[in-house]
């Protein structure tokens, strides 16, 4: 429940061994690599010089990036067109192995590449004409029963003819002009698109009946040549066909498995190396180098030091310098355990802690968990916001985690409310019955906004103190005077509400008072603590401007951030007011079914509707309320390098 111990490493190696020890990093998924010539330019880079290593620091006069080599990723293409013919799941068994000769590698998918285009260009060819075939038959639907061979209408000596189809409307259209046409028209089928019409006409009219079927959108079905005979006949031919190319097809595929099972073991090792060796090109974009050596800079977590260095140690000549002490600002890894862990989606959400911020995914969870709860208390809705987590765990574990935690907290609250699936008379309440006591909710989220507020201010007292802070730690609004500030306008605030004296007001005012004078001058009292002169900066005069209306606000921010806490209280009333009104109109109905459906319906709108309003508002109060007085979130997360 931390943040990691961030150290930086710095490697100089071989460079005949850069892509092996660049393998090694990213199987191990702990180092987030950095730009090693920028290390190097800002004198980052520390290297413990002796005899040993002199050759690799002078070396360094000739210092460049690495050229970016695209010639895997051509080949990385090729590989994938070949995987969508083998469809083959590659696995990581390869990974540990020793990379292959690159042109071993161009030559194998070559010829597996050439081999695999061929058949699926052969099938292709029978697909399109499958395809072909599927399309004319559609269209010419023309009942068996039509005797007329196709030949005999093509041998006519001074007649031509056209098959093809007519929608209703320009039937219609056709038939009116009937006396006018000088030909034969035949009906002779039906399809989908409309009705399948032969038209028989002299060939000394040609011109004029193409014109008339153009006017009454003729839509022609051309027969190939190669079809002949009655249209039964036809259809014979083209059964004969696509049991052909279907024969053709499968004989096709059939070579493409025995492709597979050819070179099944070797594609995968090349594909699989493909991949890593693409990956590497990537990330050597962050290394160094020169004539002899690559230069390379990480972070890895102090914890993952001696594995990192025992499993590099097998290289020759290769040194590596681990610094904990750098001027570079770290990555952040976090460190939470399985309960808080889900809750580190919501945190990055607003930003990851840097280096010398508390991790607050601990707070974060609990108080969270809390305010759900509260808001959205009920046993059996409760169950079912933990089983959808349950179920979505199998795709996404992070969220589903964070939608079990929450149900189970709703399932909490429920049983101290007495509620399952809205109904109160189920089960008894062990606390409270919200609308019974309506003042009581809303006081109590009042009070525990209030204890939030507080451990937020002792959060950012301690974040001060890490930064080493004394500004803001000391004298600012969310540091230790402001915190003595808001203890004390609660103090006689409160005190006025419930006609009861917490604090003498005398007392409450002078130290409100000298709260008030150790915000405004809290830059001039730091300089004086520290010793630093002049105690101002060149615009004194702005500056207790700008002090005095960040006071007003710091006051108004404590009022409406304490108050706004209500909301918990509003929408645990809310939670239950909403499924009195779904009651209610299913007692309305009269009947037993008719009230059961209501109530269904009644619990899907408040777990799917009202469930997406709790969840916002509770994620509000933490970004508005309580990360604005302790948590910064503008921190660097730790991204380690993978092949994954």
């Amino acid at each position: 429940m931390a943040v990691e111990k961030m150290v930086m490493m710095n490697v100089i190696g071989d460079i005949s061994r850069v892509d092996d020890v660049l393998k090694d990093i990213a199987l191990s998924s702990k180092v987030d690599l950095v730009s090693a010539m920028r290390e190097i330019e800002e004198n980052n880079m520390l290297i413990n010089i002796n005899h040993e290593n002199l050759e690799r620091v002078i070396d360094l006069n000739d210092i460049k990036s690495f050229s970016k080599d695209t010639s895997y990723r051509q080949l990385i293409q090729k590989a994938e067109e070949i995987n969508k013919a083998f469809n083959i799941d590659i696995g990581e068994a390869s990974l540990d192995g020793v990379f292959l000769d690159k042109d071993h590698v161009r030559g194998k998918i070559d010829e597996i590449y050439e081999q695999v285009q061929h058949y699926n260009e052969k099938i292709k060819q029978v697909e399109d004409r499958l395809a072909e075939i599927d399309k004319f038959e559609r269209s010419f639907t023309i009942p068996e029963g039509f005797s007329i061979s196709i030949d005999d209408l093509r041998n006519l000596k001074y007649f031509e003819h056209k098959f093809g189809i007519l929608s209703r409307e320009d039937r219609i259209r056709l038939k009116r002009n009937y006396e006018n046409i000088l030909a034969a028209i035949l009906h002779v089928g039906t399809n989908k698109d409309g009705e399948i019409y032969l038209i028989i006409y002299p060939q000394i009219v040609k011109d004029e009946m193409n014109r008339i079927l153009r006017s009454v959108n003729f839509n022609e079905i051309v027969i190939p040549e190669t079809y002949r005979g009655t249209i039964t006949e036809i259809k014979g031919q083209l059964d004969n066909e696509k049991q052909g190319l279907l024969k053709e097809a499968e004989d096709y595929n059939k070579s493409l498995e025995e492709l597979k099972e050819k070179y099944k073991d070797q594609f995968s090792i090349i594909l699989n190396q493909l991949t890593i060796k693409e990956k590497i090109e990537e990330y050597k974009g962050y290394l160094a180098r020169s004539n002899k050596f690559f230069y390379l800079s990480g972070w890895i977590a102090e914890k993952d030091r001696s594995q990192i260095e025992n499993m590099l140690k097998k290289y020759d000549r290769l040194l590596i310098t681990i610094n904990d002490k750098t001027n570079v600002k770290p990555p952040t890894k976090l460190r939470n355990n399985w309960l808080f862990r889900p809750f580190e989606v919501l945190l990055k959400m607003y930003g990851v802690p840097a280096h010398d911020e508390l991790d607050p995914t601990p707070f974060l969870s609990i108080s969270y968990m809390l305010l759900f709860g509260a808001m959205f208390g009920d046993l059996g809705q409760g169950f079912i916001i933990l089983l959808a987590g349950l179920l979505m765990s199998k795709r996404n574990k992070l969220f589903g985690g964070l939608l079990e935690r929450l149900g189970f907290s709703s399932m909490v609250f429920g049983v101290l409310y007495g509620e399952v699936f809205g109904i109160e008379e189920l089960i008894p309440a062990l606390v409270i019955k919200p609308f019974e006591e309506i003042n009581t909710v809303l006081v109590a989220a009042i009070i525990v906004g209030i204890v939030l507020i507080l451990i937020s201010y002792i959060l950012g007292m301690v974040n001060s103190i890490k930064r080493r802070d004394i500004e803001e730690g000391l004298f600012g609004k969310e540091g230790l005077v402001g915190f003595i500030f808001y203890i004390c306008l609660l103090a006689l605030v409160g005190g006025k509400l419930v006609g009861k004296t917490i604090m003498p007001t005398g007392l409450g005012i002078v130290i409100i008072l000298l709260c008030v004078v150790g915000m405004v001058l809290k830059e001039p009292l730091t300089n004086l603590i520290t010793g630093k002169r002049p105690l101002h900066g060149d615009d004194v005069s702005g500056y207790y401007i700008q002090s005095v209306f960040s006071l007003i606000e710091v006051i108004l921010s404590m009022l409406s951030g304490t108050i706004s806490f209500i909301r918990v209280g509003a929408f645990t009333l809310t939670h239950v007011g909403l499924f009195i009104a779904f009651k209610t109109i299913g007692e309305m109905i009269g009947t037993s079914t008719g009230n059961i459906i209501v109530l269904i319906i009644g619990n899907i709108v408040v777990i799917g509707l009202e469930g997406l309003i709790v969840f916002i508002q509770g994620l509000r109060l933490q970004y508005y309320e309580l990360f604005s007085r302790y948590y910064k979130g503008d921190g660097k997360e730790f991204k380690p390098i993978s092949i994954k």
